[in-house]
């Protein structure tokens, strides 16, 4: 019977390095699949196919399927075009074609759609293979488990980081007739309109791949619509031609946000390019952000922090005030669950002081911590269900 092992407790408990060093251990090489999915794929292929291609063992391994992902709708997808979710899910296709026997998984399921969590998890239960998990959000029953103690790093001062985010002016922000869609690509929205407004937060939901982070850029202006009007304040905004004067955005992954090795020259590029707009970075107050979370300096070299150290210092930018509206894609990624509730009253107190908030999760349970608006991303559309937190 092959071994299925879930490693539980809090942030920088030592439980990845823990995991990590159980892979040095083993006598045949194991498929890791860390907290950004696009780690575990080769990097070396254009297309979803060739990726897959490149992992099918000889002779192909006895394993159950994965009813996850439309392989055949996305063969010629390049990987790197794939949303993080969808990443995670042709990583595990990946590995239940490979000739690897174990997999270790580094809270890379909290990506997933309950849908493709609910597959993915059914995958690895299976007994087919060996099997070492991380996840913040559930312990599968009957699986070994190895307890890790709190550790005593990077902790938040939350009263602190409260105090220093100013008050902000947001404007509502109106999307008409919207329609995108990738070179090459289905179709990802389709005549879709949606008012969002100040002092809300927002949630995108919806399936893996339905077009949540693709929203994010275009509201940004990383990607221009094929069609349709976005409107801030009632003026026409086309942040895609004019430049983003809006929002900040934290990415999903936070080393792909950086503009410096340390958070000074990161901040220190951001300056140069708002301008007279730059009036709340000034360094005392940013030393104070990145003081409450827990970054003794803004001479940090960013990469050297703990992935989940990273991931919370990707929310200063957002809390720094340089913007009215604030975005953040998966900001619970790989977060223990104290993190999330104070994460949530933090967002509760920046509506309150005037911003408007855009949130993309899969985490129901860090949702239901705060107010917020549903939004529905489904057949390219934008809905917004009854059902709000409350």
């Amino acid at each position: 019977m092959s071994r299925r092992e879930a490693l539980a407790g809090p942030n920088f408990s030592g439980r990845s390095a823990a995991l990590l060093a159980m892979l040095r251990e083993r006598a045949a090489p194991a498929f890791f699949v860390g907290p950004y999915a696009e780690a575990a794929l080769s990097g070396l292929t254009s297309s979803v196919a060739d990726e897959l291609a490149l992992y099918h063992g000889e002779p192909p391994q006895p394993r159950p399927p994965l009813a996850a992902l439309d392989l055949a709708g996305l063969a010629r997808r390049k990987p790197q075009s794939l949303s993080g979710g969808e990443q995670v899910l042709l990583a595990l296709h990946c590995f239940a074609q490979s000739a690897y026997g174990a997999i270790a998984v580094d809270t890379a399921l909290e990506q997933l759609d309950p849908a493709n969590r609910v597959a993915a998890l059914a995958f690895l239960d299976s007994g087919a293979f060996d099997v070492a998990l991380i996840d913040n959000r559930i312990v599968p029953d009957a699986w070994e488990r190895r307890d890790f103690a709190a550790g005593d790093g990077y902790r938040i001062d939350w009263p602190r980081l409260a105090q220093t985010v100013t008050a902000q002016d947001g404007k509502a922000i109106t999307v008409t007739e919207l329609d995108f869609a990738y070179a090459g690509g289905r179709q990802i929205f389709s005549k879709a309109s949606v008012t969002l407004a100040p002092g809300t937060a927002h949630r995108l939901s919806g399936a893996n791949g339905a077009g949540k982070t693709t929203f994010l850029k275009l509201l940004v202006g990383a990607l221009a619509p094929d069609a349709g009007e976005v409107r801030l304040g009632g003026e026409p905004y086309r942040p895609w031609r004019d430049g983003n004067g809006a929002f900040a955005l934290a990415t999903q992954n936070p080393d792909q946000q950086w503009c410096g090795a340390t958070l000074r020259e990161d901040l220190a590029r951001r300056r140069q390019a708002l301008g007279t707009r730059a009036r709340t970075l000034e360094d005392a107050r940013m030393s104070k952000l990145a003081n409450a979370l827990s970054i003794e300096s803004l001479d940090a070299h960013l990469y050297e922090l703990p992935l989940a150290a990273r991931k919370r210092v990707s929310w200063l930018w957002p809390l720094a005030g340089a913007h009215p509206w604030i975005m953040l894609d998966e900001p619970t990624l790989g977060q223990d669950r104290a993190t999330r509730e104070q994460f949530a009253r933090l967002i509760e107190i920046v509506c309150a002081r005037g911003y408007g908030v855009i949130f993309v999760t899969h985490d129901d349970e860090f949702a239901a911590m705060l107010p917020h608006r549903r939004l529905l991303i489904e057949n390219r559309a934008i809905s917004s269900p009854a059902q709000t937190a409350e």
